[in-house]
């Protein structure tokens, strides 16, 4: 146990009530930026595990609460690795110059990451990219 005390109340984090972007529908040519930053970030079986989240072939309930935090740790770990091209990504995406968006609040880029992945619209492109991995 810790010897620390704290009589702080810890406040959820806001979340940007009016997003900064806007992004397009991923299109053949985010193909393989999108599995490159896959194929370093995540290994093989998390990388599997993202994409049947992302296709909603499974659910978080269904893969569990240990094997998201496995694919959140593992992103994090390897987000270094991918810097460039993710920001790369992220800018033809919504428009916005890499260095903007680096320069955004905090919290911009992941919520960016999950509006590309939640996306009605992308459902299909993630399908066919759960086939290639």
């Amino acid at each position: 146990m810790s010897n620390i005390e704290t009589n702080e109340v810890i406040n959820p984090v806001e979340e940007i009530s009016e997003k900064p972007y806007n992004l397009r529908r991923l299109k053949d040519s985010d193909l393989f930026p999108i599995l490159k930053i896959v194929a370093e970030v995540f290994p093989d079986d998390l990388a599997s595990v993202l994409m049947q989240i992302s296709t909603k072939e499974k659910s978080i309930t269904d893969v569990g609460v240990v094997v998201v935090t496995k694919l959140i740790l593992a992103a994090l770990k390897n987000v270094d690795k991918v810097h460039d091209d993710l920001y790369g990504l992220l800018s033809d995406i919504s428009g916005i110059p890499a260095k903007d968006i680096e320069d955004m609040e905090f919290g911009t880029t992941p919520m960016m990451i999950w509006d590309i992945v939640k996306n009605e619209k992308n459902a299909g492109f993630f399908k066919v990219l759960s086939k290639l991995s």
